[in-house]
């Protein structure tokens, strides 16, 4: 892809599909965005310190979310990857 390219989103313009659901789980787990950071370090073993404003961007649309992230937000927020990226569970087989 040329430099400088448009990069792909979401139907709603959005640069993520998760953004609702990183943001309805946080909550449903009484989560503070700091709080969700310090998980994020936490699973990721220091891998991933994320800021504030990482999340806040996340869960506003605005920042694009790669799939070793959507992988980090699933186990901090206690939820699968599935879940996060399409509002759905795998139905098992």
């Amino acid at each position: 892809m040329p430099r400088g390219s448009p990069r792909l989103r979401a139907p709603n313009g959005k640069m993520n599909l998760v953004y609702e659901r990183v943001k309805e789980r946080r909550l449903a787990l009484k989560l503070t965005q700091d709080a969700l950071c310090a998980r994020l370090a936490d699973v990721t073993e220091g891998e991933w310190i994320a800021d504030r404003r990482d999340i806040f961007r996340i869960e506003d649309g605005r920042r694009s979310v790669h799939d070793v992230e959507v992988a980090a937000l699933a186990k901090a927020l206690e939820c699968t990857p599935t879940w996060l990226l399409l509002g759905e569970e795998v139905a098992s087989s």
